[in-house]
C-alpha cells in the first residue's frame, strides 16, 4: 500500500453545517487527522453548535460569538439615546437605581443646589482628586448644582459657613476633608445670628481627610464613591450637637463626634508638628513619643448622670452624691423644687489617664479592627457616654489600647462607663489643660474649667445609612 493511499483528502464541513445566520471566513486548520475547510461565503446550516463535527476550542469560539451577537441584539434596539426607563432591565442596578431616577428628577427641575468646601491639605493632600476624579460626576449626574471653594488656611471653612447666604445653597453644605473641616462648618453655622435655621442646616461629607470616624459611625461609609451615592439617594439623618465651654474665658464649641482629655489631648497637640511629614500616620508617632515619655494627669470631675433610674447597670460602683453648682456659681444641695428633688452631681478625683465623652460610639475608619470606644453610645439618644480611665503609669496604658482593639477594654477594673446629661472637667496642677473636640485642639489656659453638654436641637447629616434602610 503506498503512502498516498493513507492521506485522506480534505473534508468539507458545508455539508455539514450549512446555514447558521452569518459568515464565517476561517483559515484551512487541522483537528487531529481531519482538516476542514470553510468557505467564505457558504451558509452554514442552523444546526446546534455542540453536535456539529468541529474541533473544540473552534466550537467554543462559535459559541462565544453567538452569545456576544445575541446580547447585542437584544441590548441595543431596547435603549434610547437619552438611557430612558426601557433599558432598565439590561443595564446595572446602581445606573438604573441611582442615576436614571435622578436624572428623571433632574428633568423635571429637581436640582439640588449645595456649597463644597474643600480642604486641599486633607489626609496626603489627595482630596482634589477624590473630588474631581470620582466624586463630581456622580453628584452631576444626581442633580446636584455646586459651587466648590478651597480653603486657604485653618478657620477658612469656619468663616465661609458663618457668612455664606444659606438661601443661595438651600440644599446644604458638602465637606470634603476629615473631620476637622466637618467641625469647622459646624461651628461656623452655629456662630451665626439665625442659630435656629443654622443648626438644622443640612451637612453631607465626601471623607478624604486623616480622621473620617463621623461619616463612618453614622453612615456606614467610609469611601468617598460610597458617600457620593449617599448623598445622590437623598434623605437625612439626625444627629445630637454637643457643646464644650471653656467656663473662665467664656468661649464655646461645637461638636458631633466626642470630647476628650489627658493623654489623647496630648497626643493631638504633639501630632501637629508632624503633619506635613507624615500625614494620617502623624498619631501614631506622636502618641509613641508621648508613651516614651508619660506625664500624669490629674482631673477633678463632675458629671450628672441620664436617668440613673431607666440606665441603673451603668451606674458607677461607688456613686455618691455631690453638691450641685448653681448657675449664680454659688454651692447648693439637692432640694425639692416644683414637687420633685433635683438631680444630684457625682464628683471623681484623682489620676486618670483619659477623659471620653462621646457623642456616638466612634469607630475609627482606619484600622483592620474598627474598634469603638463607646459601644452603647448612639447619636440621636439625646445623652452622653463619660468614660474613665482611672490611673496612670505606661502599663495600665498599654493595656488599655491592646484592650481597646479588641473592644474588651470595658470590662477592665480600671475603666468607668457612664450616660450622663453634662460633665465638668477641671485639670489639677501641671496636667496639660487641652481639650479635643472631633480632632480639633483648644488650648485652655490657667485653670481651665471645661463644660460638655447637649444642645437642645438636633442637627442634620446629608445621606442615610444602608444597612438602616435596609
Amino acid at each position: 500500500m503506498s503512502s498516498r493511499s493513507l492521506v485522506r483528502p480534505p473534508v468539507s464541513c458545508s455539508a455539514a453545517v450549512n446555514g447558521i445566520n452569518g459568515c464565517l471566513t476561517y483559515s484551512t486548520c487541522r483537528a487531529r487527522n481531519y482538516y476542514y475547510q470553510y468557505s467564505h461565503t457558504t451558509n452554514l446550516q442552523s444546526l446546534p453548535v455542540d453536535q456539529m463535527p468541529l474541533p473544540r476550542k473552534l466550537r467554543k469560539l462559535i459559541q462565544r460569538n453567538t452569545y456576544i451577537l445575541t446580547q447585542k441584539r437584544k441590548f441595543v434596539p431596547h435603549c434610547s439615546s437619552d438611557l430612558s426607563t426601557s433599558c432598565r432591565e439590561e443595564v446595572p442596578n446602581y445606573l438604573s437605581i441611582n442615576v436614571l431616577q435622578d436624572q428623571s428628577n433632574t428633568k423635571q427641575g429637581a436640582i439640588r443646589k449645595v456649597l463644597v468646601i474643600l480642604n486641599p491639605n486633607s489626609g496626603f493632600r489627595s482630596s482634589r482628586d477624590v473630588f474631581y476624579k470620582k466624586v463630581q460626576s456622580t453628584l452631576k449626574l444626581s442633580g446636584f448644582k455646586m459651587e466648590v471653594i478651597e480653603t486657604a488656611y485653618a478657620g477658612h471653612a469656619k468663616v465661609l459657613s458663618s457668612t455664606v447666604d444659606l438661601k443661595k445653597f438651600p440644599d446644604g453644605i458638602i465637606c470634603v476633608g476629615g473631620d476637622g473641616i466637618v467641625n469647622e462648618v459646624l461651628n461656623g453655622l452655629l456662630s451665626r445670628d439665625d442659630f435656629e435655621v443654622a443648626i438644622q442646616f443640612p451637612i453631607g461629607i465626601i471623607p478624604a481627610g486623616s480622621d473620617n470616624s463621623l461619616v463612618w459611625t453614622i453612615l456606614g461609609i467610609r469611601d468617598p464613591v460610597s458617600a457620593a451615592i449617599a448623598l445622590a439617594k437623598g434623605g437625612f439623618t439626625p444627629i445630637d450637637v454637643f457643646a464644650v465651654k471653656w467656663i473662665q474665658a467664656g468661649v464655646t464649641h461645637f461638636g458631633l463626634t466626642a470630647s476628650y482629655y489627658g493623654f489623647v489631648a496630648d497626643v493631638l497637640q504633639l501630632s501637629e508638628n508632624f503633619r506635613m511629614q507624615f500625614g494620617p500616620f502623624r498619631y501614631v508617632v506622636a502618641g509613641f513619643l508621648k508613651f516614651l515619655s508619660l506625664p500624669q494627669y490629674r482631673f477633678e470631675v463632675d458629671y450628672l448622670p441620664a436617668s440613673p433610674g431607666r440606665n441603673s447597670e451603668l451606674r458607677p460602683l461607688t456613686e455618691k452624691c455631690h453638691e450641685q453648682l448653681s448657675d449664680d456659681g454659688k454651692v447648693r444641695r439637692g432640694t425639692q423644687i416644683n414637687a420633685r428633688i433635683e438631680d444630684n452631681w457625682v464628683t471623681r478625683n484623682g489620676e486618670f489617664l483619659g477623659i471620653f465623652v462621646c457623642n456616638h460610639f466612634c469607630k475609627p475608619a482606619q484600622g483592620l479592627l474598627s474598634p469603638v470606644i463607646a459601644p452603647k453610645a448612639q447619636h440621636d439618644d439625646g445623652s452622653l457616654d463619660l468614660i474613665l480611665v482611672h490611673g496612670s503609669g505606661r502599663l495600665r496604658l498599654f493595656c488599655f489600647f491592646v484592650a481597646y482593639q479588641l473592644c474588651w477594654h470595658l470590662l477592665l477594673p480600671y475603666v468607668e462607663y457612664v450616660k450622663i446629661k453634662e460633665v465638668k472637667i477641671r485639670p489639677v496642677g501641671n496636667t496639660h489643660n487641652g481639650c479635643g473636640v472631633d480632632g480639633e485642639l483648644l488650648h485652655g489656659e490657667g485653670k481651665a474649667e471645661w463644660q460638655c453638654s447637649l444642645l437642645p436641637a438636633q442637627g442634620r447629616l446629608l445621606g442615610q445609612d444602608p444597612g438602616a434602610l435596609k
